[in-house]
């Protein structure tokens, strides 16, 4: 099955491996993700951030930041780690050859994603900041910009946190 896959998703592969551009980091959260998140968030609860990317061994994940918890998802995992915001020591944003790489350590435990889109890492990291976490980010220059050619148009990182903050409150 995963060698179909290659074909199917042959475009995003190239644009994400030789390019070092991830497609789908800067996309509307999925039905799927905004239903599993919305189960583990208590009433009243407002998102702040979300990031999403790829997860060493695991495929997709996504992180989403609220004012009392910071909830980490996997795609191919159907629990989700909740954790409250005091407990998360540090957050950092590097650029990497595939995106951003973000780091998130609680309570000593390090959680990492990688080809994370910059401008929503760095909505993340200034929502931590605001909130007191030690959070650092940098940014440096992508290493090819063929990708923006072919990949079409992205939604502005407010678009995607206000249609998630709608989605999630939603009943």
């Amino acid at each position: 099955m995963s060698f179909l896959n290659s074909f199917i998703h042959g475009g995003k592969l190239t644009e994400f491996l030789i390019e070092g551009h991830n497609p789908d980091a800067r996309l509307k959260l999925s039905s799927a993700d905004v239903d599993a998140l919305r189960q583990q968030m208590q009433p009243g609860e407002v998102l702040k951030a979300y990031i999403a990317g790829r997860v060493v061994m695991f495929g997709a994940g996504v992180w989403v930041l609220t004012d009392q918890h910071f909830l980490i998802r996997h795609a191919v995992q159907s629990a989700i780690t909740r954790v409250e915001v005091r407990q998360i020591d540090r957050f950092e944003a590097v650029r990497g050859r595939y995106g951003h790489t973000v780091r998130i350590t609680v309570q000593g435990r390090l959680e990492s994603l990688y080809g994370v889109d910059a401008q929503l890492a760095m909505a993340m990291h200034q929502a931590l900041q605001s909130i007191g976490i030690t959070s650092s980010f940098e940014d440096k220059p992508p290493r090819g910009t063929l990708w923006a050619a072919y990949s079409g148009p992205h939604p502005s990182v407010e678009d995607c946190l206000s249609d998630a903050r709608q989605r999630l409150m939603a009943a």
